[in-house]
């Protein structure tokens, strides 16, 4: 069984990770909005292995500052025989200052699949909140509806999923966090699957 580990060190990432999509660290006109998704991981045949890596930081906005950070839509299969897959997925919120500023985050919509026999299958996905800072300032972070099966012979499944919400600051700020909708299935003979949600406030 493959060990993984919640990557809450999600805040040192910046080195070495695998597809980083970051937004320009200052937007002018108070807005900012990073998309890092779509991305597709397929090792499809014998004695296949997938592995993929995506993280998504969020920039900064000032000024009645708008910050919003999307990173979902991952894929990763290893479909066939002695097949393989693991998927990591890290979404970092940015920060909005100013007053009625608004951080955004949406970290979900990830797949790993290892359909087949002898198939294992891990996945672990982290969704951080943004900071908001002014009066009236809005942090909401959404880290959910991924999915992990390992379907084939001697599955295996493994799905771990971090939620932690950001920081709203200031005179009537609110903080709101939704972590939900994950599934996990390991579907045939000597399957086993584990899943493991946190959802921090």
């Amino acid at each position: 069984m493959r060990a993984m580990i919640l990557p809450v060190a999600a805040l040192a990432l910046v080195a070495g990770l695998g597809n980083i999509a970051a937004a320009d660290p200052l937007q002018r006109g108070g807005v900012s909005i990073t998309r890092g998704g779509g991305n597709h991981n397929t090792a499809s045949g014998v004695n296949s292995f997938a592995g993929q890596s995506a993280t998504t930081i969020g920039g900064i906005a000032r000024g009645h500052g708008y910050s919003a950070t999307y990173g979902g839509n991952n894929t990763n299969r290893a479909t066939a025989r002695n097949a393989q897959a693991f998927q990591d997925t890290t979404t970092v919120g940015g920060t909005a200052i100013g007053r009625g500023a608004s951080s955004y985050v949406t970290g979900g919509y990830n797949t790993n699949l290892a359909s087949g026999r002898n198939s294992v299958a891990g996945q672990s996905v982290t969704t951080m909140g943004g900071t908001a800072i002014g009066r009236g300032a809005h942090s909401s972070v959404s880290g959910g509806w991924n999915s992990n099966l390992a379907s084939g012979r001697n599955s295996q499944a493994e799905q771990q999923v971090l939620t932690m919400g950001g920081s709203a600051i200031g005179r009537g700020a609110q903080d709101r966090v939704y972590g939900g909708g994950n599934r996990n299935a390991a579907t045939a003979r000597g399957a086993f699957a584990g899943q493991q949600v946190v959802t921090v406030g």
